[in-house]
Parts: C-alpha cells; sequence; structure tokens
C-alpha cells in the first residue's frame, strides 16, 4: 500500500505519459506480486476424488482434509503440530526434538509458497479391506526463489487420521522420510 502511495505522489509530479507508464508498471508489479506470494493450492484431484468417491468410500474426503490441512500448517510453519500428522513410522525414526531442531534452524531460509496435486492414488496395507494408503505426486512451490520441485508422498491412514511418512517439499533437508516410503506402516 505504501508503495501506491508513494506512486499516486510521483504521478502528481509527472506528465500525463510519464504518469500512464508508472500507472502501468505499478499495476503489473502489484498483480505479479499478488500472484506469486498468494495461496492458491491447486487440489482438484483430491476434491474430485471426494466429490466422487467411487470405491475408495470415504478415504478420499478425509484425505483431502487432512492433507489441506497439513500442507496449511507446513506453510504457517507450525512444526509441533506437523510433526504430530507424520506416520509412526516416521515418527519412529525421527524423534520430535530433531525434527524440531531442524525444521527451526532451517525455517528462515524457508516457505512453502504453493503446491499442487498431480496424482492420487489410494491402496490397502496388507491385511486390510478399508484403503488406508494413498500415493500423491505433488509439485511444490517453494521460497527461496519460488523453487518448483516434485515428489511422491506416501500417506497412510492411522486412528482415524491421514498421516504422511514424508512431506515432499525439497529444501528442508527434515520433511524426507529416513525409511523408504514403500514399508509396512505397522
Amino acid at each position: 500500500m505504501k508503495t501506491i502511495l508513494r506512486i499516486i505522489f510521483y504521478l502528481s509530479r509527472c506528465s500525463s505519459v510519464a504518469a500512464a507508464i508508472l500507472v502501468s508498471v505499478a499495476v503489473s508489479a502489484y498483480s505479479q506480486e499478488v500472484n506469486t506470494n498468494g495461496w492458491h493450492p491447486d487440489t482438484r484431484r483430491l476434491d474430485s476424488a471426494a466429490d466422487y468417491p467411487g470405491p475408495f468410500g470415504d478415504a478420499a474426503s478425509t484425505l483431502t482434509h487432512d492433507v489441506t490441512n497439513f500442507y496449511q500448517l507446513l506453510r504457517d510453519k507450525k512444526w509441533h503440530e506437523t510433526y504430530e500428522l507424520h506416520a509412526k513410522a516416521f515418527r519412529h525414526d525421527c524423534p520430535k526434538d530433531v525434527y524440531l531442531a531442524h525444521a527451526l534452524r532451517g525455517e528462515k531460509n524457508w516457505g512453502l509458497v504453493n503446491y499442487e496435486v498431480l496424482s492420487l492414488g489410494f491402496d490397502n496395507s496388507l491385511g486390510s479391506t478399508n484403503m488406508d494408503q494413498a500415493v500423491l505426486i505433488c509439485k511444490f512451490t517453494e521460497l527461496p526463489g519460488n523453487t518448483d520441485s516434485y515428489s511422491t508422498v506416501y500417506w497412510h491412514k492411522e486412528d482415524g487420521v491421514w498421516r504422511c511418512l514424508s512431506a515432499g517439499p525439497d529444501k528442508l533437508s527434515i520433511f524426507h522420510g529416513p525409511r523408504t516410503p514403500i514399508v509396512d506402516w505397522r
């Protein structure tokens, strides 16, 4: 807003041609800032699976809620909450104090700008009749530099909540699970 007020001040001192150029540049810069800083995750594939669950039952709607909640918390850097939303296998391999220390050390240089769910698949774990495993392929846009990264993220339903084995973003090493994702989650 201060930038816009400065531009208006300068416009009052310029000729009409220069004023038009300055207004054009200001509007362009403002719209670019809004576009790059806006939080607009693309969860259409998740939403579609939730709207038309077919053989997935309620698994898709609860997955949509839990994934959306997790990445919002990750974006807000609520490390305690995101740690609790990781799968038991992750929490077993990575103690909370280690997770928090790595996250806090890297948070000044990292940010989640947006994410997009590119693909979604469901499965049931060994011995289960319910859809309790999901594989998402996601595109993450991270700071610094609005860098895009692509990850396969494995989710598992534990105690009625979908939890991830690794978060997916690439810029902080703590987001990568210490074990191979294709494991028996129990």
